[in-house]
């Protein structure tokens, strides 16, 4: 398969080369991974597990276009990641996606150019190529990744960690790409990062890895784990995200000195549990999320203190780190408030194209009243206004969307006392004047002559 093999050394001949420590010589971005974001391990023509026990790997393993896998067990893929022994549909995608990000950091540069041993370097996030295309680890050697951000290594040919070599530091490894452009052996005790192999990546026996490896994304590669010992693969590998729901939409207004209790409930994933958290904006002094735990429901509680707006987001994430989040907008009410309702009760629905204008008003509160959409979206082409202190607003605009859609409106009157009113309109195209096909214009003329006939033979 044709693929770009990403920056010769010619094309990085004017940067100089780093000796100790470094700083990247270019941004870099890391690749969209697509499905192989789930794989820590992925071959082109077959994966091979340790032959003693204890290798485990925390991620999907799979093999495309050959799914040959040996050795599991006694090598074994950690709950609830899949070890696919056929080339069904989500390794083949795998595949196609870690071609695109290998192909995706080759383009990246230039970088820095390191030479070939790595052993003593401390760098931070950047772009790296190597004097001669190969990088290597001395046994026993240490490389020392700090910092955040991104780290791509350009490996044009092969790469070695050799025994007992380590790769340390304040990276993240999620964060650490090699780009690898013939094979990979990785023996020593630990390493660091997503590996992306053109051909063969080898794991020695012991050896751990926290990333992914990634082998075969152009000529026939095969991930094999070497010996007796047992391997480690981990640490990046993430479930593709199911679709999550947080319910509810819309939350009541508390009451200032009034003890407020709101269940907050997300679903979708497995285990059903989750942590919740304010992600945005600020609650309301005096109210608070009842759980720091993962937990199926959490409640906003608590009595509040002090009349007002306030709006915010909370994200509920599950053990996989997939997230949902939900905003929300409530008035605090000071105690002793009148109900204040919202009119009218329901509106008309608008027409796609034709000019809207709809009244919307207060009563039981002290005027003016302030008007906000407080949850929901209004129609594409509808404005609430005036956004000022008002008796009454106005609904209006020109629909420039089709469609159904729920908002609510809130009015906040003199004293701070709310009031709020769910709505629901559907925007549909204007209904046409009525048309006769060519079969009914032909059917009207027939009738219309033999009308013709029959009443000037009745006038003769």
């Amino acid at each position: 398969m044709l693929k770009t093999k990403g920056l010769s050394l010619l094309a990085t001949a004017g940067i100089a080369v780093l000796l100790g420590g470094g700083s990247p010589a270019a941004a870099q971005t890391a690749p969209p991974l697509g499905v192989v974001q789930q794989f820590s391990v992925l071959g082109n023509s077959g994966v091979t597990g340790s032959t003693g026990t204890g290798t485990v790997v925390t991620g999907d393993v799979g093999s495309y276009p050959t799914p040959t896998i040996t050795n599991f067990p006694p090598s074994s893929v950690a709950p609830p990641f899949t070890l696919h022994t056929t080339s069904n549909a989500t390794v083949q995608q795998a595949h196609s996606d870690a071609i695109a990000a290998y192909n995706f950091l080759a383009l990246q540069g230039p970088g820095t150019v390191l030479p070939a041993q790595l052993n003593g370097q401390a760098l931070t996030s950047g772009i790296y190529s190597f004097t001669g295309g190969a990088a290597d680890l001395a046994n026993n050697g240490t490389l020392t990744l700090n910092g955040g951000g991104v780290f791509i290594f350009q490996v044009d040919t092969s790469l070695t960690a050799n025994t007992g070599s380590n790769i340390v530091g304040t990276a993240d490894p999620c964060n650490v790409y090699w780009r690898v452009g013939t094979s990979a052996s990785l023996l020593g005790t630990s390493f660091r990062g997503n590996v992306f192999a053109d051909a063969s990546i080898t794991i020695g026996s012991g050896a751990n890895v926290t990333g992914r490896a990634i082998a075969g994304t152009g000529a026939t590669g095969a991930v094999t784990m070497s010996g007796s010992g047992g391997n480690s693969i981990s640490g990046c590998a993430r479930l593709a995200c199911p679709p999550l729901t947080i319910l509810p939409a819309t939350l009541p207004n508390p009451v200032v000195g009034t003890l407020y209790s709101q269940p907050i409930t997300a679903s979708g994933s497995t285990p059903d549990t989750y942590v919740y958290t304010v992600t945005a904006g600020a609650l309301p002094p005096g109210l608070g999320l009842d759980s720091v735990l993962a937990v199926k429901t959490v409640n906003l509680t608590g009595t509040p203190t002090t009349p007002g707006s306030y709006s915010f987001t909370i994200t509920a994430t599950d053990a996989n780190g997939c997230e949902v989040s939900q905003a929300y907008s409530v008035v605090v009410a000071p105690a002793g408030c009148p109900t204040v309702t919202v009119l009218p009760a329901t509106l008309p629905n608008p027409v796609l194209g034709v000019l809207y204008a709809q009244t919307i008003s207060a009563t039981g509160g002290a005027s003016p009243y302030v008007y906000s959409v407080s949850a929901g979206a209004l129609p594409p082409g509808l404005l609430l206004s005036p956004l000022t202190a008002t008796p009454t607003a106005s609904l209006s605009g020109t629909p420039t969307a089709t469609g159904s859609f729920n908002f609510t409106i809130t009015a906040v009157d003199a004293n701070g006392c709310p009031g709020t009113r769910d709505y629901t309109v559907f925007v549909d195209r204007a209904t046409g004047v009525p048309t006769l096909s060519t079969w009914g214009l032909l059917i009207l003329m027939a009738l219309t002559g033999l009308v013709s006939t029959w009443y000037l033979r009745r006038a003769a």
